[in-house]
């Protein structure tokens, strides 16, 4: 699979959120929420922009390794 460098940053905001959140889970519960809403919300870009991709590059190869709902397993 080919990253993008709007998948990259993505999944760079979605991973910075994400620790930021748990770095706060337990010592100030409102930092924990507010990182954690914008951790959510970069998950859902990124999952956006991930399937996108997918359904652009599966209609531009013209068949499909997947179909929808199966994911390998490594």
């Amino acid at each position: 699979m080919q990253f993008d460098q709007k998948l990259k940053s993505l999944l760079d905001e979605a991973s910075l959120y994400g620790l930021m959140a748990k770095r706060y889970e337990y010592s100030d519960p409102q930092r924990h929420m507010y990182f954690y809403q914008k951790h959510f919300q970069a998950v859902m870009k990124l999952e956006q922009h991930y399937m996108m991709m997918e359904s652009h590059n599966n209609s531009s190869h013209n068949h499909s390794h997947h179909q929808a709902g199966n994911f390998p397993m490594y």
